[in-house]
């Protein structure tokens, strides 16, 4: 017998735990009838899981998602029927497993609520786990991200993952699906390199880059790479973006011989592999230059919003090629 709680917002590893399980507990050859998978069951449904009678051939796994019982009051259950859980759980058999699950949106800061009940009884019989949303902040991140990408049988430098990250995010479940499209794009080479993430991962038209070719005057890369922005964004959000940039910019800029990575890393809430790099980034750019850029962003955002300017387009060119 095992029976887990799990929840939170790291869907790929918490997909990765209960599949892993899966293969442990059951005989793959009885699959069909062993495992079932219910979702915010009536109450009659979800006693009958937990009270599933042992099959002759093996163990039995359910997977019974309950994130409408246990996150907000959608589904509740009155005393009597938590008694009836409590009982069910208490007596299950050993050839009997069950993972409850309580998937939580990404970016949403919630958690199952512990004052319920429900969560009390079930805590009292299950093995708890918490796989909480991966920031880019996190020491062990790109780590992770490495081995993921030797899941698919690819390598990755440290650096490249932090190109992959500042692509596409922090989704492991996104990052997941673009090694596999790596994998077969660039069979049958095994390296995946920032070429190639421009190339065949999300968007790569990216204001990160656009940044960059501020910071080095390359006038040309500048007015290529905003063109190719303004295809999918409007001007005031490549503005906004750069915005974050510039700050982040100054900010490091400014601290870099007050502050260690690793306290400018936590202020920012960035990785100091980020940090690190950046620093090397800016080692040319003065402090004074990069303020006067934000200052010029700063300006033309407000002409854009009181309509004080021609267009969005050539007054942005006209801030990023001052």
């Amino acid at each position: 017998m095992a029976v887990f709680l799990f929840y939170g917002q790291e869907e790929y590893l918490m997909d990765k735990e209960i599949k892993k399980l899966k293969n442990e507990l059951l005989d793959t050859s009885f699959l069909s009838m062993a495992y079932k998978v219910v979702d915010n069951p009536s109450f009659n449904t979800l006693l009958e899981c937990v009270q599933s009678a042992p099959l002759m051939f093996g163990n039995t796994l359910s997977l019974i998602h309950l994130d409408k019982y246990l996150i907000g009051n959608k589904i509740s259950l009155d005393d009597k029927q938590i008694e009836s859980i409590d009982y069910a759980l208490s007596s299950i058999s050993d050839s009997v497993n069950i993972i409850f699950v309580c998937k939580v949106p990404r970016d949403e800061n919630k958690k199952p609520d512990s004052r319920k009940k429900l969560y009390k009884v079930l805590s009292k019989y299950s093995q708890v786990r918490e796989f909480a949303q991966y920031k880019n902040y996190d020491k062990e991140l790109p780590s992770l991200i490495i081995k993921m990408a030797k899941d698919k049988d690819l390598t990755i430098s440290s650096d490249t993952v932090i190109f992959l990250i500042e692509q596409i995010g922090v989704n492991l479940t996104l990052i997941d699906s673009e090694f596999e499209k790596l994998a077969v794009a660039l069979h049958p080479k095994k390296t995946v390199d920032k070429e190639a993430i421009k190339k065949y991962c999300g968007s790569s038209e990216d204001v990160f880059a656009l940044a960059d070719f501020v910071l080095q005057g390359n006038k040309n890369a500048i007015l290529k790479q905003y063109n190719l922005l303004t295809e999918k964004r409007h001007p005031l959000e490549i503005f906004a973006a750069l915005q974050v940039n510039f700050q982040r910019f100054i900010y490091i800029k400014n601290y870099e011989k007050r502050l260690s990575e690793k306290d400018i890393a936590a202020k920012l809430k960035l990785h100091e592999f980020v940090v690190k790099k950046t620093r090397e980034k800016l080692n040319k750019t003065s402090l004074d230059r990069l303020i006067q850029i934000r200052k010029n962003l700063i300006d033309a955002e407000y002409k854009l919003k009181t309509g004080q300017s021609l267009s969005p387009e050539i007054l942005l060119e006209l801030v990023l090629l001052s």
